[in-house]
């Protein structure tokens, strides 16, 4: 069975920690990971929520055929930080990236502040869709509440149907967990985890 794989987003001023950490604990998990700038102001890196420079694989959506990427990825995945967040809800193909691949039944995952792309994105998703439940940093709760197409939640991970969810720094490695365990089995999870020696209770 091929290892799944995973597209991460990042742009200047996505928050460092939501973007390394599930970079960090998808590929002990064996998954293929490849991140791509969005919208960068330098060509070469992302410059980060707290200074750090991120260098992505691929510099530009352009770089990747992004129109068919739910074709080549199981699992797209947007970290959070504000000024990261607001440049996604603003890039129509980041926007349609994440219809196609809900519309397609791939998985897609936001922390923090990106959960406001999934609310971006759904505005012209098109049809009838139930309320999926989400969390979110609690700085844009309002903002994910305020369509009334969401079901909000505090916990620290939600996961509904194929949207996961969590609300900050200190949740992402719990969140990069819970995609290992969605993907690729309980069993993985549990493989990467003991070695890293994450605490029961995160």
């Amino acid at each position: 069975m091929a290892s799944p794989k995973a597209l991460l987003l990042v742009a200047d001023g996505s928050e460092e920690i939501e973007f390394v950490t599930p970079y960090d604990v998808l590929t002990r998990a064996g998954f293929t990971v490849h991140s791509v700038g969005v919208d960068l102001k330098n060509e070469t890196h992302a410059h980060m929520s707290h200074n750090i420079r991120i260098i992505p694989d691929f510099a530009s959506l352009l770089a990747l055929p992004w129109q068919s990427a739910h074709e080549a990825y199981d699992i797209l995945i947007l970290p959070g930080g504000a000024p990261g967040a607001k440049t996604f809800c603003g890039n129509k193909h980041v926007l349609k990236m994440i219809q196609n691949f809900r519309r397609e039944g791939k998985w897609v995952g936001a922390i923090c502040a990106a959960t406001t792309a999934l609310v971006e994105s759904r505005k012209d998703f098109g049809g009838e869709e139930a309320k999926v439940k989400v969390t979110s940093h609690p700085s844009v709760k309002e903002k994910v509440q305020e369509d009334g197409k969401w079901q909000y939640s505090e916990e620290r991970v939600v996961v509904d149907g194929k949207v996961v969810t969590s609300r900050g720094p200190g949740t992402a490695l719990l969140f990069a967990l819970t995609i290992v365990e969605v993907l690729a089995g309980k069993e993985k999870r549990e493989e990467v985890a003991g070695p890293m020696i994450v605490a029961e209770t995160l």
